[in-house]
């Protein structure tokens, strides 16, 4: 008995092996089998229809990126990874013990860092193919239509997040969980930089900024309140006018690129 149950075990095992292992669909011609969706939805803590979208979007991705022969080397990984030692002010032994305290290995880190290079390459390449305005006329056509994207608030409560280490902070950011002490602060006119208060006043309350340089490592804000809105003349932010309306080119371009190619994706879905 206790035989026959070892065996019903094992091919239990195998069977579920081979289902997590069979491929689900097929999206121009690169596979996504059931494992791949399966360890998506553990990642990223999605359901499955999410997870999936997640994966069409990896895989059409990388038929552009073979399409357009881009290419990150080794050499480009090891710059990246300079560069973050650098800014977190790190060698690379202290960023690999930074890495394993939070259970990710420095391979693993550097296959994604990796990926992610080249997904910016791709986005490059085809943000390049866009006949991008930059006429002032237009600009001041887009700031006219839409004041309310270059509100300033000339007070803004905020919570500051510290560290040396940017990776705490972005990881923060990205996972909307608070792991650092915040400081509550008041930003204005009369302590801030207009820069800051810029860039604070484009994030919606519980918002977070982009991780930012400070004199003793990186800060992150947090957004709690915002009073004080009036909307400046064009020629006072005209070169801020300019980045925004060139970026939201950019960036419709692009979203215009892949919407019209997902419309055309040949996938086929598979029974298992």
């Amino acid at each position: 008995m206790r035989k026959f149950l070892m065996i019903l075990l094992f091919l239990v095992g195998v069977l579920n092996a081979k289902v997590l292992n069979s491929v689900a669909l097929i999206v121009e011609k690169e596979p996504i089998t059931n494992y791949d969706i399966e360890q998506t939805m553990k990642v990223l803590k999605v359901p499955r229809e999410q997870a999936l979208a997640v994966l069409i979007n990896e895989k059409m991705e990388l038929s552009q990126m073979k399409q357009f022969a881009i290419v990150v080397n080794e050499l480009e990984v090891d710059a990246a990874v300079s560069k973050i030692l650098s800014q977190n002010k790190m060698n690379l032994e202290q960023f690999k013990n930074s890495l394993k305290a939070r259970g990710q290995s420095y391979e693993l880190f550097r296959h994604n860092l990796k990926k992610d290079l080249e997904k910016r390459k791709l986005y490059e390449k085809i943000a390049s193919m866009n006949k991008t305005d930059f006429s002032e006329e237009s600009a001041k056509k887009f700031f006219e239509e839409n004041k309310e994207k270059f509100i300033l608030y000339t007070s803004i409560d905020v919570k500051i997040y510290r560290s040396n280490q940017q990776d705490i902070l972005e990881k923060m950011k990205a996972e909307k969980k608070v792991a650092l002490k915040g400081e509550n602060v008041n930003l204005n006119v009369n302590n801030a930089d207009p820069r800051l208060l810029a860039l604070l006043s484009q994030l919606k309350i519980g918002e977070f900024s982009s991780v930012l340089n400070s004199r003793n490592g990186f800060e992150l804000y947090e957004v709690r309140a915002k009073s004080g809105a009036n909307v400046p003349e064009f020629e006072q932010i005209k070169d801020s006018v300019m980045n925004v309306y060139f970026n939201e080119q950019r960036q419709n371009y692009i979203q215009d690129y892949f919407d019209k190619l997902r419309s055309k994706l040949n996938i086929e879905y598979l029974k298992n």
